[in-house]
């Protein structure tokens, strides 16, 4: 019984990341184990733990994203792409993300999931653009597939924690 106890306090990151994974197959399973398993405590923690890992990881990528756009706009000189990386940054910009940690600390779980939802689109919306640029490596791909793949992670958790809420 104790083994079993430990087992799965020990298992809760790979044991939540495989159930995303199985719900959403655009969600990478080892990309979520290392996420959620950044923190040295994860194992130790209830889904509410994790889902506050992954707002906060998404938070520093995101505004992360924001700074590195910054400094390809100074590097690079072709028109498109610098068309392309000005619309992301408006893109990244209009969205104040800086209310995602405490909206989620307040378990206000509708809110921060909308918010989520936001990043989303911002970043689909900043991929397609640059993607566009033919001829051209897009710079933002590992950028925007991080904020993807934890914007996904974190949407998980707060839309089981809105759904353990709504029935208490």
């Amino acid at each position: 019984m104790i083994f079993h106890c430990v087992r799965s306090a020990n298992n809760i990151v790979q044991d939540t990341c495989k159930k995303f994974v199985a719900d959403d197959g655009r969600l990478n399973f080892d990309f979520c184990v290392k996420s959620l398993g950044s923190d040295s405590k994860s194992h130790e923690m209830d889904l509410d733990g994790l889902g506050l890992i992954a707002v906060k990881l998404l938070d520093a990528n995101y505004t992360g994203t924001i700074e590195y756009i910054k400094q390809l706009q100074k590097q690079i000189s072709e028109p498109r792409l610098l068309k392309a990386l000005s619309l992301c940054l408006r893109v990244y910009n209009f969205l104040d993300i800086k209310e995602l940690i405490p909206v989620y600390k307040a378990k206000r779980h509708a809110d921060a999931g909308m918010l989520v939802s936001a990043v989303l689109t911002n970043e689909e919306t900043c991929d397609t653009q640059v993607s566009r640029t033919k001829g051209m490596v897009p710079p933002l791909t590992k950028h925007n597939a991080d904020i993807y793949q934890l914007s996904g992670i974190a949407l998980k958790i707060v839309a089981i924690l809105r759904e353990r809420a709504k029935g208490m």
